[in-house]
């Protein structure tokens, strides 16, 4: 299959994706159209589908893994696709190239190697018996959403894994400034790291569709994980009151503003260093991202609105011009 990270402007396609979001809008003249953001293990592109909105609306769905055909654009400066032809998966097209595992933006690293290292860290540096119960605790009992899950539905760690990558993430950073603030207490820096997005598990729905749950979007995940935080303490024979309003603090603060959601701002050192290192790790997610998916010929990346800026690429090897691009052939067309 023609991954997302290797399409070119110009090029006409014929893959497999699934599909992220699904929204109808209306062009200038007041007529339907259909935006998708279609995405692989690679990446992800918004596409769009200009005529027969009527059909096509009710064959695709938010979830759905597709085969489509369209050309790629090029437009404000980031890569669109314009489909011309889409369908559902049907159980003939393992043969043409179709597995699931490629239709699910997934992290780059691997998750049983991140998983062993972020055990192994957590036992090299917990000193307080109770902090490493509690650690081991709310990772088996969420092995496989901590394994999985991303770390949210589009600002950062939006894929397989993100949730896992960013936590372990989070936590080494944490350990490099705890060596610099010998002051800090790292019992309280390693279960912050490792539990102040552990609520995303309930806030998040399917992995392979992450979306919001109902609890996600009435309560949050701050509160949701505060939450966690405290049914899991309870469950450990006098774990220390103090201790527990420190984590729970760090949980409820690590957003750092009140105007991102924040119930709290941080108030101790350790709820300050990790807000800025979550913060830290996800612009940069987002920054390595962008980056690595600009296809425009700028010095600079196109504008991202989450970012609020565009980003300077660096000096870039002059490439030849491209090829014109060649029409695959219709295999598995029409529909």
């Amino acid at each position: 299959m023609k991954y997302i990270r290797d399409l070119k402007e110009n090029e006409l396609v014929v893959s497999f994706s699934s599909v992220r979001s699904k929204q109808v809008k209306s062009k200038r003249n007041g007529e339907p159209y259909l935006e998708l953001v279609l995405a692989d293990r690679t990446g992800q592109i918004e596409a769009k589908i200009w005529d027969d909105v009527d059909v096509w609306r009710e064959q695709v769905q938010e979830g759905d893994f597709i085969k489509y055909k369209g050309r790629v654009q090029v437009y404000h400066g980031s890569r669109q696709l314009i489909v011309e032809r889409v369908r559902k998966v049907g159980p003939g097209d393992q043969a043409e190239g179709f597995a699931e595992s490629e239709v699910i933006p997934a992290s780059e690293y691997d998750i049983d190697e991140m998983w062993d290292k972020l055990h192994q860290l957590i036992l090299s540096h917990c000193r307080r018996p109770c902090v490493l119960q509690l650690l081991r605790s709310v990772l088996e009992h969420n092995r496989d959403k901590v394994r999985s899950f991303p770390a949210g539905t589009e600002i950062h760690h939006n894929y397989w894994g993100g949730f896992l990558e960013h936590v372990l993430s989070v936590l080494e950073s944490a350990l490099f400034f705890a060596l610099k603030y010998p002051a800090l207490d790292i019992d309280v820096l390693v279960a912050g790291a490792v539990l102040h997005d552990i609520g995303k598990l309930e806030e998040l729905g399917n992995p392979k569709h992450p979306a919001y749950t109902a609890r996600g979007i009435l309560i949050g995940h701050v509160v949701l994980g505060r939450d966690l935080l405290r049914d899991e303490a309870r469950l450990i024979p006098d774990f220390p009151p103090d201790l527990l309003m420190l984590l729970e603090h760090v949980i409820l603060s690590h957003q750092g503003q009140l105007e991102w959601g924040s119930p709290k701002e941080p108030r101790t050192p350790e709820a300050l260093v990790l807000h800025y290192i979550d913060d830290l790790d996800a612009k940069m997610n987002r920054v390595f991202r962008l980056l690595r998916d600009d296809q425009n010929d700028s010095e600079f990346t196109a504008f991202d609105r989450f970012l609020g800026r565009t980003v300077f690429k660096g000096s870039a090897p002059a490439q030849s011009p491209a090829p014109e691009p060649v029409a695959p052939p219709d295999s598995g067309w029409p529909l």
